[in-house]
């Protein structure tokens, strides 16, 4: 008998909807049975209700936000405390509390958490500053935080990291695409109409740059203080260096559909380049686009060591480099410098070179090579890394 779908979520490996609910609603019952046996209030709802708050998406947001609420609570108690041992509650002193508790939550960075100091300070109040209810309130809100984040840390502490790998590999895709449209568009005599398309689809991939961004600060997050991030320790440095080099290809991207919508909105002779120059420049984003491809199949499985993507990008690499230098030999051409549109020629030299080194494989190999080995690494990986680099060892000698 199959699993019902709405249980489930099979994006990925197959995992249980509704974990978050499950742990949220135990961390707030645990806090109450905690609370119970050492909290003078017979009905101690503060400390589900801290727990509830705190519990956070990722482990490290718990913590923070667990450790900003007790001292939230206590900052906000001893200035109800304190006030109410000099002078009595009156609409006049009742401002000054909650002013004097907000500057202090801003001196003290408590973020979203501000709020709890004068709202613990009005609370204590009500009880007419009562110690009990004081040290009452202040427990409360420790057992919960306490539970909060303990519940987090225990009950299957999430990691992002998969999200974040399909959004980086996400626009590695459009990133490809985008090139291929160009690549099949600019080999015929195109128009300029066609040329700004590309300039508006390479710009539009500023959305997908923000959106991987996003998801993979998400993952950066998720991983800090979770010990489930120990063997992955690697991914969020992986993912954002892969990241940071496509955005900077998307930019060159940029720069180069630009170069070709002003060749042709140029008042030359040859209103468009030639087709043995057009022929070249579509061969070189055909091979561009296989790189990019590559490129984020590399950064999805880079974590794991180098394997078949890593040969795939060098290949494509090299043939996009000797459409490059025939590019080169092509605009160098007499008939083509004299014309006046040498700077058009330079720059867009300039912003394919620049998209080939951020895709540069051998910069990438470095790059990995100067991460630290994962610890306690399991016996099996550990003679595989091992033999790798034993095996690259005799390849170099």
């Amino acid at each position: 008998m199959g699993v019902p779908e709405f249980i489930i979520a099979r994006r990925g490996p197959v995992r249980l909807r509704g974990v978050r609910t499950a742990k949220t609603t135990a961390a707030a019952v645990t806090a109450f049975l905690v609370a119970i046996p050492i909290s003078s209030n017979p009905r101690p709802i503060v400390a589900p209700l801290t727990a509830l708050l705190v519990v956070q998406l990722t482990l490290y947001d718990t913590l923070r936000s667990g450790l900003r609420r007790v001292a939230s609570v206590v900052v906000g108690v001893l200035v109800a405390v304190g006030v109410s041992s000099v002078v009595p509650l009156t609409w006049w002193s009742l401002g000054l509390i909650i002013a004097g508790s907000l500057v202090l939550a801003r001196l003290l960075r408590l973020g979203a958490e501000m709020l709890e100091v004068p709202i613990s300070a009005m609370l204590v109040l009500a009880v007419n500053g009562s110690d009990t209810a004081a040290e009452g309130r202040v427990l409360e809100t420790i057992v919960g935080a306490a539970v909060g984040v303990a519940v987090n840390a225990l009950i299957a502490p999430p990691l992002y990291v998969r999200p974040a790998s399909e959004a980086v590999q996400s626009l590695a895709g459009a990133l490809a695409d985008t090139l291929r449209r160009v690549a099949r568009e600019v080999r015929g005599e195109y128009t300029l109409e066609q040329a700004r398309g590309w300039l508006d689809a390479a710009r539009d991939l500023g959305r997908d740059i923000l959106r991987a961004d996003r998801a993979l600060a998400q993952a950066e997050e998720s991983l800090r203080l979770n010990p489930r991030a120990r063997r992955r320790r690697l991914a969020g440095r992986s993912l954002r260096s892969g990241l940071d080099a496509l955005e900077r290809t998307a930019v060159s991207l940029r720069g180069v559909c630009r170069t070709l919508a002003e060749r042709v909105a140029s008042e030359e002779t040859e209103t468009v380049y030639a087709e043995d120059v057009r022929i070249a420049l579509s061969d070189l984003f055909s091979d561009l686009a296989d790189a990019v491809d590559a490129y984020g199949g590399l950064i999805g499985s880079e974590v794991l060591g180098p394997g078949a993507e890593d040969a795939a990008l060098r290949e494509a690499l090299g043939r996009a480099w000797e459409d490059r230098h025939r590019l080169a030999d092509l605009l160098r051409q007499a008939d083509r410098l004299q014309s006046g549109a040498w700077q058009l020629h330079g720059a867009l030299a300039a912003q394919i070179d620049r998209m080939l080194r951020d895709l540069d494989s051998d910069a990438r190999a470095e790059l990995r090579a100067s991460w630290p080995e994962p610890e306690r690494a399991h016996p099996v990986q550990a003679a595989r890394s091992r033999l790798r680099r034993a095996s690259r060892a005799d390849d170099e000698d």
